[in-house]
C-alpha cells in the first residue's frame, strides 16, 4: 500500500486528516452532525478539509503510478518485441491472441499494441494491428527472411536500412531481432525464429570471432549468411566490410598528404579493431616511407570507463608529441571526436599540427572540426546479405559459396593536410 494510504483506513487518522470531522459526518456546506446534534460549521474549513482529503488521494494515486518496477517495464519491452516478431511473420496479430499466448489480460494486450502504434512500428486497427507499408511496398511478398544483429544503433543501424531495402528488392518480409551480444539471448531467438519457420537468416554473431561459430549452425536446416562476420573452416555466404583495406585507404590518403611517422588508436573491444590493426602492419610492414612511431594502441570501452578512455586517448596525444607523430587513424567514430577535443584542449592546430583520420563514418561530420573519415560499406553490406538470403531461400538449391568484402571508401573533410615541414617546404620554395 503506498505510504500515503497507510493509516487512512483507522478512523482516527481519517479524523486527524479532516481536521475532527469523519468522512460521514459531512453532509452538506454549513451544516455538521455530530451525536444526533446539528450545527452550523464553517464553509471554508469544510471547503479546505475536502480539498486536502483529495489531494492525499491524488498522491497515493501518484504513487501507485510508480509501482511499475524496472522488471515489469523489462517484461513489457520483451513482450512487444515479440509482438514485433509475429507482426513481421504474419503481417497483422490480434489482441486475444496475443492475451492468450503471453498470459496477460485484453487490457495490457491492448496496451501494447497502442504503445506499439504510437511508436510507429505499427497500425492499430479493430482488434489488432497490422504492417505498416513501406513506400513501394505493393504488398506482394514471397518468403520471410530472419535478421539478428547484436545492436539496432550505431554501426549496425545504416547495415538495417541497407538490409530492409534489400528485402524490398527481392519481394521478401524481413523480421528483425536484437541480441545484445548475448549467445544465450541469440540462441533463444535463433530458435524462436526456426519454430516461426523462416525462410533463411541473415546474422551478426554475438561473439564475433572467426575461429568459433555458434555451436546451434550445426543443426541449422536453412540458409545461413553471415553480416560483418567470416568463417574460413565452412562452406558459408558472408558478406563484410573488408576493413584491413579500409585502413589501407586512410593510409594511402596521409601518404599522399606528405606523412612518414603515422600512428593507430582502436578501441579494442570491437571486432573492426582486430582487423584495422592487422591490416596496419601488414601495409606498414610492406610499404617503404612509413614509419610506426609506436605500437597500434588499444584503448578502452567508454561505454564502460569514459575517464579510462580519456585518460588512455591522452596517453595516444603523449606518444605523439614524443615521437614526432603527425597524423593518427582513430577508431570508432566518437572516440575520435573525444580524440580531437583532447588535442585541441592541449593547443594543437588541427590539421596544422596533426592530421586526424576518423574510422567509421557515423558521426564523424559532427566534431568541431569535421572529420576526414574512412566510411565502411555499411548499407550495401546489410541489402547484399539479404538478397543472398532471398536468393538461397528461393532457389531450393546449393548455388557456390559467396564470400563477399567491400571496400570503404575515404569521406575527405577538413582534419587532415599536409604535415608542418611538408607545409614549410612549399613554402620556402614558392
Amino acid at each position: 500500500m503506498p505510504s500515503s494510504l497507510r493509516g487512512v483506513q483507522h478512523g482516527d487518522h481519517l479524523r486527524s486528516v479532516l481536521g475532527g470531522y469523519g468522512r460521514r459526518d459531512i453532509l452538506e456546506p454549513g451544516v455538521h452532525r455530530a451525536n444526533d446534534h446539528w450545527r452550523v460549521i464553517d464553509y471554508d474549513r469544510y471547503r479546505n478539509t475536502v480539498d486536502a482529503f483529495r489531494r492525499l488521494f491524488r498522491r497515493a494515486a501518484a504513487e501507485q503510478r510508480t509501482l511499475m518496477n524496472a522488471s515489469e517495464r523489462d517484461l513489457a519491452a520483451r513482450r512487444r518485441a515479440a509482438i514485433l516478431t509475429e507482426l513481421g511473420l504474419h503481417g497483422s496479430v490480434r489482441v486475444p491472441e496475443i492475451a492468450a499466448r503471453f498470459g496477460v489480460s485484453l487490457v495490457t494486450a491492448r496496451r501494447d499494441v497502442a504503445a506499439l502504434a504510437k511508436q510507429g512500428k505499427l497500425q492499430r486497427v479493430h482488434g489488432g494491428g497490422v504492417l505498416i507499408p513501406h513506400e513501394g511496398d505493393d504488398g506482394t511478398r514471397h518468403g520471410v527472411i530472419g535478421m539478428v544483429i547484436p545492436s539496432g544503433h550505431g554501426y549496425f543501424q545504416e547495415i538495417l536500412a541497407g538490409a530492409r531495402h534489400g528485402a524490398r528488392e527481392s519481394g521478401v518480409r524481413l523480421v528483425l531481432a536484437t541480441s545484445y551480444y548475448d549467445e544465450a539471448e541469440e540462441l533463444r531467438i535463433v530458435e524462436r525464429l526456426r519454430r516461426a519457420r523462416v525462410d533463411a537468416l541473415v546474422i551478426a554473431t554475438a561473439n564475433p570471432t572467426d575461429e568459433r561459430l555458434p555451436t546451434w549452425m550445426d543443426a541449422m536446416d536453412k540458409p545461413v549468411v553471415l553480416v560483418e562476420r567470416q568463417c574460413g573452416a565452412r562452406s558459408i555466404d558472408y558478406v563484410r566490410s573488408e576493413h584491413e583495406v579500409g585502413v589501407e585507404v586512410a593510409l594511402d590518403h596521409l601518404v599522399r598528404q606528405g606523412h612518414t611517422r603515422i600512428g593507430l588508436a582502436v578501441r579494442e573491444t570491437t571486432p573492426t579493431s582486430v582487423r584495422l590493426v592487422e591490416g596496419f602492419e601488414t601495409v606498414v610492414s610492406r610499404r617503404k616511407g612509413i614509419d610506426i612511431p609506436f605500437p597500434p594502441f588499444r584503448f578502452a570501452s567508454a561505454d564502460d570507463a569514459p575517464a579510462q578512455r580519456n585518460s588512455d586517448l591522452e596517453s595516444v596525444l603523449d606518444e605523439c608529441e614524443s615521437t614526432g607523430t603527425t597524423a593518427v587513424i582513430v577508431h570508432a567514430d566518437h572516440d575520435a571526436v573525444a580524440f580531437l577535443e583532447l588535442a585541441l584542449d592541449r593547443g594543437l592546430r588541427v590539421p596544422d599540427d596533426l592530421s586526424i583520420v576518423a574510422y567509421d563514418d557515423a558521426i564523424a561530420s559532427l566534431g568541431s572540426v569535421a572529420l576526414t573519415a574512412v566510411a565502411p560499406p555499411k548499407f550495401d553490406v546489410g541489402r547484399l546479405a539479404v538478397s543472398i538470403a532471398a536468393r538461397r531461400a528461393g532457389s531450393g538449391k546449393r548455388d557456390a559459396t559467396q564470400r563477399i568484402r567491400l571496400v570503404p571508401r575515404l569521406v575527405r573533410r577538413r582534419s587532415t593536410g599536409p604535415p608542418p615541414a611538408v607545409r614549410a617546404s612549399r613554402s620556402s620554395s614558392a
